[in-house]
């Protein structure tokens, strides 16, 4: 695959305009088309494209055009960008897949609220390349840490900090452990997590705090701990006789033994022009493809809703995004 072309963003949030920021240095896309139902979030893109290269001389690569209704993007797209909420996900990859030729598919994470919905992203994109935005298997930092990780043995991994939305955001770890193990999970365990979800940061989902474990098919676990003091996340990793802990706020790497290695996570508007030109570019990427991504999710999901629903809550799939 060469070339760059026409690209869409579909859902005009925070997130998503950290990725138009992105695009805008782009060296393969010549037009973006930015979609979403709110006059006020395009509105804001707009003033996005309007500070572009503010003080310097630098202009957009590509053209820009914002759109509220999805029937107005084109018909063929090279790639198309999915950042909307969790709960209209499945829809809005369904709705431009109906209306557009589309060749790449970059989705964000939470992919869906339940089985069905995942099930649906699967169908819709079945004639495409897809691949979903856990982030950290395009960090640099992050990928030489798995060359120092990769192939000791079952990894014990374990992620503890304050209100770092553990429903919402367990899907980045469990991926992360999937690929420095190379191992799927499997059985995830809930019984710690508390029997009350309050409200999300972000408003309409929610959230729940205490810990749950995963195991894995090779025997690496993971746990994930959310307490409600405000505190750092730290990440304690265990392979071969060895321990690191990660500290991504500090931005380093520290192994028992004295090794240590420093590193940062790229804000998305920074990793985004490198993302979206090997993409379009090469045809892949380093992320996590969408049926690897999916078998992840299924796991995540079948347990939250469970306990979701033993916590009261609805059957119909678990409010998170």
């Amino acid at each position: 695959m060469t070339g760059g072309g026409v690209i869409a963003i579909c859902g005009a949030g925070n997130l998503g305009r950290r990725y138009l920021e992105g695009v805008l240095h782009s060296e393969r896309v010549d037009a973006v088309h930015v979609y979403d139902i709110t006059e006020e979030a395009l509105g804001e893109c707009q003033q996005v494209v309007g500070n572009f290269g503010a003080g310097t001389a630098e202009r957009p690569v590509a053209e820009v055009f914002l759109h509220r209704n999805l029937s107005d993007l084109p018909t063929r797209l090279e790639l198309a960008i999915v950042a909307t909420t969790a709960d209209a996900r499945p829809l809005v990859v369904a709705q431009v897949a109906a209306h557009s030729q589309v060749r790449c598919w970059i989705l964000e994470k939470v992919l869906a609220q339940d089985e069905a919905g995942l099930e649906k992203l699967v169908e819709a994109t079945s004639n495409s390349l897809a691949w979903v935005n856990t982030s950290r298997r395009n960090s640099d930092w992050y990928r030489h840490l798995c060359d120092l990780i990769q192939g000791g043995g079952p990894i014990s991994m374990r992620v503890s900090g304050g209100d770092w939305g553990l429903a919402c955001n367990a899907v980045h770890f469990l991926d992360l452990l999937a690929w420095w193990s190379d191992e799927v999970p499997q059985r995830t365990d809930t019984s710690n997590l508390e029997s009350t979800w309050g409200a999300s940061k972000r408003k309409g989902f929610r959230e729940v705090f205490g810990s749950m474990s995963i195991t894995y098919s090779a025997g690496s676990n993971l746990t994930l701990v959310a307490r409600h003091e405000p505190e750092t996340i730290v990440i304690d990793v265990e392979v071969g006789g060895l321990t690191w802990v990660i500290d991504e706020s500090e931005g380093v790497a520290r192994r028992s033994d004295g090794l240590e290695r420093v590193g940062f996570l790229e804000l998305q508007s920074r990793m985004t022009p490198g993302l979206v030109d090997t993409v379009l570019g090469s045809g892949n990427c380093a992320l996590p493809t969408l049926g690897e991504s999916v078998e992840t999710h299924r796991v995540l999901l079948r347990a939250l809703r469970d306990h979701w629903v033993l916590s009261g809550g609805r059957g119909n799939g678990v409010p998170i995004t």
